[in-house]
């Protein structure tokens, strides 16, 4: 079988640089970055011939900074289906977009509603698009709201614990990089593919996984999500930067609670110690 030669945006990314670390494996790999040689950036137009030889192109891009809806449509639910236009004009085989478990009918967060828009017109539009849904992304250096709870755990004393009862799916980096690779060929599903350990655990127990890699013992402190909420708000309004953002808060208290597995032959591997240590394989 020849090599597949994929691009991919965001490869400079947390969740982008494994799958193209994986990817560059197996076949070429094409950075579609601000500062490649291939130059994409969402909210500005694209250049269609940065994926001329493409055969298989992962979205994995996602731009964080806007915060008003319209902003957020304009910047990456408008540009990811520039994208995907580009792609089909280009002669791209197939199309995996990197969604999330946020996106989920009822969902509330804008993050979720953003990358559910982008799903649902791919699922109408571009048949050829592979929708994945990765849960909490995480290795050693995990970034995202992963990477922001193990930095609050490293500074303060008391670790606050925001929301109640909620169930949480977690995704080593590398098996979701194994996950895009499998998708990358054969059949198209009919619907987003999850790709996360099965197994649903609450966020005080990975909250504490994640401690143990420094030899911690966290004591807890409830939280109620709207005056987490509330303040990151306030400090959003006064430009203060922090890594964990007021509309992840929604995420975290509105999230999937019947994800529909399946479709998949990657083994995700148990959230643990070993895991987070990248000691345990997948």
């Amino acid at each position: 079988m020849a090599s597949l030669t994929y691009g991919v945006t965001g490869a400079n990314g947390f969740v982008g640089s494994r799958i193209a670390r994986e990817l560059g494996q197996h076949g070429v790999v094409r950075d579609l970055t601000r500062h490649s040689q291939y130059r994409f950036a969402l909210g500005e137009p694209i250049d269609a011939s940065i994926l001329k030889g493409v055969d298989v192109l992962v979205h994995c891009a996602w731009d964080f900074s806007p915060k008003s809806w319209p902003d957020i449509k304009r910047v990456n639910v408008d540009s990811s289906l520039a994208l995907f236009d580009a792609a089909c004009d280009a002669g791209v085989t197939r199309v995996i977009f990197i969604s999330s478990m946020s996106a989920f009918a009822g969902t509330k967060s804008k993050y979720g509603r953003a990358k559910l828009a982008v799903e649902k017109h791919a699922a109408k539009h571009h048949p050829e698009v592979v929708i994945v849904r990765p849960g909490l992304v995480y290795d050693r250096d995990a970034g995202g709201i992963v990477g922001a709870m193990r930095g609050v755990m490293g500074r303060l004393p008391l670790v606050p614990l925001i929301g109640g009862s909620q169930k949480f799916y977690t995704c080593h980096a590398d098996d979701l990089a194994k996950a895009v690779l499998e998708m990358s060929t054969g059949p198209v599903p009919d619907h987003p593919v999850i790709a996360a350990e099965p197994a649903a655990r609450s966020f005080k127990e990975i909250l504490t996984t994640m401690a143990s890699v420094s030899g911690r013992k966290p004591r807890f402190v409830p939280i109620p999500h709207q005056l987490a909420y509330g303040g990151l708000r306030v400090l959003e309004a006064l430009h203060v930067p922090v890594k964990l953002r007021s509309d992840s808060i929604v995420g975290l208290v509105n999230n999937d609670q019947a994800p529909r597995f399946g479709g998949l032959q990657t083994r995700f591997r148990e959230f643990s110690h070993e895991a987070l240590l990248g000691t345990s394989g997948g």
